[in-house]
């Protein structure tokens, strides 16, 4: 399938037991929603720690796939997506 590729302000909810380093936890969080096909240059422009998790606000550039209409709310869907803006 055909991915468009949008360069995106996130902000995700990063597990602090995740292997590798933050950006590859934002990375792996957007990865996993239903319908993106990649997720690269990834910049982190925060990071929030609490008990269980890490708050980080990043941008990213982010390839969805065609036929999804709209990629911010799509991705704001996914599991540890709290907030995601189209620049």
């Amino acid at each position: 399938m055909l991915a468009h590729d949008h360069r995106i302000e996130l902000s995700v909810r990063v597990p602090r037991g995740a292997a590798g380093d933050v950006e590859g936890g934002v990375r792996e969080v957007v990865e996993k929603v239903d319908g993106v096909a990649r997720v690269e240059n990834v910049e982190l422009c925060g990071v929030r720690p609490d008990a269980l998790d890490l708050y980080v606000d990043a941008t990213a550039t982010v390839a969805i796939d065609a036929d999804v209409e709209a990629p911010e709310a799509h991705l704001a869907d996914g599991f540890g997506v709290i907030e995601a803006t189209v620049r």
